[in-house]
C-alpha cells in the first residue's frame, strides 16, 4: 500500500511539473500584455473611456489569439510524447516519465494549464477582496488588468473578477484539444505509411 501510494505521488509530481512547464509561457503572456498594452486603458480611462475600452478589446483578442497558439502547440506536443513513450514502452524502456506517461495527451489537461497560468491572480485578487490593500490593487490593475478592467469599467464587484479566469481556461483547452487532433490525424496518416512501405519493402524482398 505505501509503495503504490509513493508511486501515486511520484506520478503525480511529474505531472505536475510537466503542466507547470505548459502554463509557464501563457502566465509570462498575460503579464507582459497586462504590464505593456492593456495597462494602457488605465492611463487614458479618465480622458478618453471608449479608447480606452478599445484598447482593451484588442489587448485581449491578443491574449486570446496568443493562447490559441499556446495550448495548440502543448497539444501537438502532448501527442508527440504519447507516440514516443508509447514505442519506448514497446521496446522495454523503464524511465520514468514513460512508465508514467508524463506529458502525454489528455483533454482535461489544456484546461488545467490554462487554469495553473491563473492561480497568482486567483490568490490575490482573493485577498483584495477579503482585506484592500495598496498593493494587491497594484499588482491587479498593472499585472493582471486582462481579468480586472472588464468588470471594472462596468463597475461590478470585485468578486466578478474570478468569471475572468474562464477566458484563459476555455480558450487554452480548446486549443490544446484541437491542436492534440490535429497531430493525432498526423500521425495516423504516418504511421499507415510507414504500414505500407514496410509491405512494400517485404514484398520486394520476397
Amino acid at each position: 500500500m505505501a509503495e503504490k501510494r509513493s508511486d501515486f505521488w511520484s506520478r503525480f509530481a511529474y505531472e505536475l511539473r510537466d503542466m507547470l512547464a505548459g502554463a509557464a509561457f501563457p502566465l509570462m503572456l498575460s503579464l507582459v500584455l497586462s504590464v505593456t498594452f492593456i495597462g494602457m486603458t488605465l492611463q487614458i480611462t479618465v480622458e478618453d473611456k471608449p479608447l480606452a475600452i478599445a484598447l482593451l478589446v484588442i489587448g485581449e483578442v491578443l491574449m486570446a489569439v496568443a493562447l490559441v497558439i499556446f495550448g495548440r502547440q502543448s497539444g501537438i506536443t502532448s501527442v508527440r510524447k504519447l507516440v514516443q513513450h508509447a514505442k519506448k514502452r514497446e521496446i522495454g524502456r523503464e524511465d520514468k516519465q514513460t512508465l508514467y506517461c508524463t506529458g502525454e495527451y489528455s483533454a482535461y489537461k489544456g484546461f488545467v494549464m490554462g487554469l495553473i497560468s491563473c492561480v497568482p491572480f486567483i490568490l490575490i485578487q482573493f485577498i483584495e477582496c477579503l482585506a484592500h490593500n495598496s498593493f494587491c490593487e497594484f499588482m491587479l490593475v498593472y499585472v493582471f488588468g486582462w481579468a480586472v478592467f472588464p468588470f471594472r469599467y462596468a463597475n461590478l464587484s470585485p468578486w466578478f473578477n474570478f468569471i475572468s479566469v474562464l477566458f484563459p481556461v476555455a480558450v487554452h483547452g480548446l486549443a490544446y484539444i484541437i491542436g492534440a487532433h490535429r497531430e493525432w490525424n498526423k500521425q495516423q496518416k504516418v504511421a499507415a505509411l510507414q504500414k505500407k512501405a514496410d509491405k512494400g519493402s517485404g514484398k520486394e524482398e520476397e
